[in-house]
């Protein structure tokens, strides 16, 4: 080959090299976004973890934490100049607190997040019963028109079968938009995009709990941070009292320590006794929607039975296609209900748990996010 064709060619290879280039990136820039924008699911437990580092409320409550640690390294520095120990405790106090409310708000979170999941579970499973009805009405409705054609029932039939369906339609479409508003919520509480798709591992489960009240009473006003919030006031108190109790300090001083000491003490004993009924309140909770499980699913099951008579009924020309109507509703509402039912069960599991003052990794294992079985139900092994 001639040089003259060789150097013709030359223009045309940093040409082919630039469109490579430019094909790559585009390449990559198609796999984040589709890695950023595709379905990932969740686990209880993972969420519980995004939500923890990377929620709004999370992030605000740690500024609030960092906000709390400048005033203390500030106020220490301030006490250099004018020394005080009665400052210099009280300034120890005041951090120990911040970190107190920011443990507090992180236990909160767990809870919500809890309950945010297990709605999006409901409203999914919701959303599903929906159809299911629609396309039962949609069957019905079908099978009236084809009879009224034959004269075998009245135009009420008809009119009752459509109307049924526009209803069902009415309920999936219900159920779609509060799921859509679930979701955004639950998106918020991890402190993502309002409009990244949600997908979740779990399922809405029931499984009975074995809950040892005094044992959980006991761990609650152990470990429950109000209590150590509380106690922490009672020994700066003390402590203030000790300082106060000389020569130097004038007698009213004293004495006004003396009563902040036993305010403090009340107040510690108050705020024990409210952790004592919202755990007694949250245990009942717990046991009466465990009870409520069963007697739904009895329920449900008869009202699916009732419905299997009433089609066999129907189509032996027994009863009219409104009372059938009338027993596919009782058997979808049953279905609602006993969805509710479940549901209401794992929030008050949720809440119970919370009110222990459970730390994060304590509660897993007592309470798995994955839906497996608890430690406190597991057999011993021999």
């Amino acid at each position: 080959m001639s040089s003259k064709n060789k150097n013709k060619k030359k223009p045309y290879r940093p040409f082919m090299f630039g469109m490579v280039i430019l094909s790559f990136i585009l390449l990559m820039t198609l796999i984040t976004f589709a890695n950023e924008t595709k379905k990932t699911p969740l686990t209880l437990s993972e969420a519980v973890k995004i939500a923890l580092e990377n929620g709004n409320d999370m992030k605000k409550a740690l500024f609030e934490l960092k906000k709390s640690e400048l005033t203390y390294q500030q106020t220490k520095a301030d006490l250099l100049l004018n020394p005080s120990i009665l400052s210099e405790l009280s300034n120890q106090t005041a951090l120990l607190v911040a970190q107190r409310n920011y443990e507090i708000t992180r236990s909160s979170q767990v809870q919500v997040v809890e309950e945010a999941y297990y709605n999006i579970l409901k409203l999914q499973r919701l959303v599903a019963l929906a159809q299911e009805n629609i396309n039962r009405s949609q069957k019905q409705l079908e099978n009236v028109r084809a009879k009224y054609s034959l004269g075998m029932v009245a135009q009420i039939d008809v009119i009752s079968a459509e109307y049924e369906l526009s209803k069902a339609q009415s309920d999936r479409l219900n159920a779609e938009s509060n799921l859509q508003i679930a979701k955004m919520n639950f998106n918020q509480l991890l402190g993502r995009d309002l409009n990244i798709p949600v997908e979740l591992t779990s399922e809405l489960t029931f499984n009975p709990s074995v809950v040892d009240l005094k044992q959980s009473t006991d761990y609650a006003l152990t470990h429950r941070l109000e209590i150590k919030k509380a106690e922490d006031e009672v020994a700066l108190k003390t402590k203030e009292v000790q300082v106060n109790t000389n020569d130097y300090t004038p007698l009213l001083n004293q004495k006004k320590s003396q009563v902040d000491l036993e305010i403090s003490k009340v107040s510690l004993k108050s705020i024990q006794n409210n952790i004592l009924i919202e755990l007694q309140q949250n245990y009942e909770s717990l046991k009466t929607t465990e009870r409520n499980v069963p007697l739904q699913e009895k329920n449900l099951t008869k009202a699916n039975e009732y419905l299997k008579i009433a089609e066999a009924r129907f189509d032996a020309g027994a009863i009219t296609s409104i009372e059938l109507i009338d027993a596919r509703n009782d058997a979808y509402e049953a279905e609602n209900a006993y969805l509710q039912a479940v549901f209401d069960y794992n929030v008050a599991m949720s809440k119970f748990y919370n009110s222990l003052g459970m730390s994060l990794e304590e509660r897993m294992k007592a309470f798995p996010y994955d839906g497996s079985k608890p430690a406190s139900q597991e057999q011993p092994t021999e």
